[in-house]
């Protein structure tokens, strides 16, 4: 039995997949929809097969055993119970009546004298007089199996013969029971002769109706039943799009839309795991893409850092290249025993050119300390006085070039910081409009002062900045006009120290050209900058 379940699972495993194969290609949608219209038909099948085939044995094996049954319950009945000719009385009567009715049966019931003892339909069966016959199965022979099967059982209580018979006459198929009872007649004991039978016709006709009736509800189901199926199939299937869907935009990299399926089934727990998949991806793209971002400027800011090495190298040597190659000459000259004229001119020359070198080292210490974090003397001073003050030391120079200068303040402008580096960035700033302001020209410097912050601007008449170089003019040994720095000995380190100084006190500082000229402007913050290394730090 193991064996023949272990093969039949074999076979529907490979038949199973034989059909998956065929349909395979196909949507999810359609195979939904095949499969289950498929074991629709399949049921269907069954069950008009197994009606055809099992209905009416089961059929015919019920009816007997009801035969069997109704033939125990005769024997339980009292038989003293007769009327005047010795037949069933009216109640005995009435109660095997009510038997033949609820069962659907006929009894026939003989006496040890094969005299009727009980007949419902008495005289259906001509006038010849029973107890003529030899003996009870010659009757059962003759009356009830005509055209019939062999009777299968000896006839007893325990054993009563059965057979199916056909009445050629009615056409009329019959199931018959004979059987010797023992029946009890107040103390003693009788043997009756039992005949029971029933119609089995209605059975093959039923079985005949219900296949047809089976056949019309089959068609009528499969067209229901594949209708529903494809609206299921097609609810089932809108999931699963969905999270397709949302795979696609994924690997898209959209993660904008997000799955809403709230079923508690497998499609609602992989709906949020697609959701939560989404998120963390986001997430972490979003951070690789920040440190990506992070990394790229790191790595121009550190191009940016080399090219400004490269170009401080080639500077500084430049720089210095010229006040040597004049110190060398003029000291050649000197060893020449030129006279005493020219020796004094060459010594006032080598002199200025040392002078410049020491200048241009000192700026560049100055700025390698204010890049490496300087040591800052903080004091509170008012940024106004000084600007004016260092306006009104500067007038001379200004007025050998024509100049006319302006001063304007407005506001609080105390301020805790650097007083000497703050100084040093308004002289350069002041130097520096000097320098690019034509012989009578205008300087105007501005200082104001807010509820946090304080502001210097320096405007100069003139020539305007090139549009590419006002990002580039701090940067060091940056000349827009070189001739010019030649001119008044700039280094270009200047605007350089500014911006260093304002960074160190975490100002902020800017140029911009106007209508008639440059205005450059720094602003600090009163109560300083918290970073600021001071000699109590």
């Amino acid at each position: 039995m193991g064996s023949l379940i272990a093969r039949s699972v074999s076979s529907l495993r490979k038949i199973s997949s034989c059909l998956y194969r065929r349909i395979g290609n196909h949507p999810i949608r359609v195979r939904l929809f095949l499969i289950t219209f498929g074991i629709i038909l399949l049921f269907l099948g069954i069950i008009f097969v197994t009606n055809t085939l099992l209905l009416q044995p089961y059929y015919n094996y019920m009816k007997e055993n009801m035969l069997i049954s109704t033939l125990h319950k005769l024997s339980e009945l009292d038989y003293s119970d007769t009327d005047e000719s010795g037949c069933a009385s009216y109640s005995l009567s009435t109660t095997l009546k009510s038997l033949e009715e609820t069962e659907n049966i006929h009894i026939i019931i003989l006496d040890d004298h094969l005299d009727f003892f009980y007949n419902s339909t008495e005289g259906t069966y001509g006038d010849k007089p029973l107890n003529k016959y030899e003996g009870a199965k010659q009757l059962l022979n003759n009356l009830f199996i005509m055209s019939g099967e062999e009777s299968r059982g000896n006839g007893t209580l325990d054993s009563p013969a059965i057979s199916k018979r056909r009445n050629p006459k009615t056409d009329t198929t019959y199931l018959s029971l004979y059987a010797v009872i023992p029946a009890k007649i107040g103390d003693d004991i009788s043997y009756h002769y039992v005949m029971i039978n029933t119609s089995i016709s209605a059975i093959e006709d039923a079985v005949t109706a219900f296949n047809d009736y089976a056949l019309v509800l089959g068609v009528f189901a499969m067209m229901v039943s594949g209708l529903v199926s494809m609206v299921l199939c097609s609810n089932f299937v809108q999931p699963i799009l969905k999270i397709n869907d949302a795979a696609k935009r994924i690997a898209d990299m959209d993660f904008s839309e997000k799955l809403h399926i709230h079923s508690k089934d497998e499609l609602g727990e992989l709906a949020e795991s697609i959701n939560h998949l989404s998120s963390e991806l986001e997430t972490k793209i979003n951070q690789l893409s920040v440190a990506n971002t992070q990394l790229k400027e790191d790595i121009r800011q550190k191009e940016r850092i080399d090219l400004m090495r490269r170009e401080l190298l080639s500077n500084v040597s430049h720089e210095f290249k010229t006040p040597l190659a004049i110190i060398m000459g003029y000291a050649e000259g000197l060893q020449l025993n030129i006279n005493n004229d020219e020796k004094d001119y060459y010594c006032s020359v080598i002199n200025d050119e040392a002078v410049k070198l020491n200048n241009l080292a000192a700026r560049l210490l100055d700025l390698a300390e204010l890049e490496t974090g300087a040591i800052m003397d903080v004091s509170e001073f008012s940024l106004s006085e000084l600007a004016e003050e260092r306006l009104k030391t500067m007038s001379y120079m200004f007025a050998e070039h024509g100049i006319t200068t302006e001063f304007g303040t407005e506001g609080n402008c105390l301020l805790s910081a650097d007083a000497g580096r703050v100084e040093e960035v308004v002289n350069n700033l002041l130097a520096n409009a000097l320098h690019h302001t034509p012989d009578g020209g205008r300087i105007a410097v501005h200082v104001s002062g807010e509820d946090e912050k304080v502001s210097f601007s320096v405007f100069n008449s003139g020539s305007h900045i090139p549009d590419d170089s006002l990002q580039r003019i701090w940067e060091s040994f940056y000349k827009v006009d070189k001739a010019r720095t030649r001119k008044y000995g700039g280094s270009g380190l200047g605007l350089t120290i500014v911006s260093s100084i304002v960074n160190l006190h975490g100002g902020s500082y800017s140029a911009e050209n106007t209508a008639d000229g440059v205005l450059f402007r720094f602003t600090l913050p009163k109560n300083g900058n918290e970073n600021l290394n001071t000699p109590n730090n």
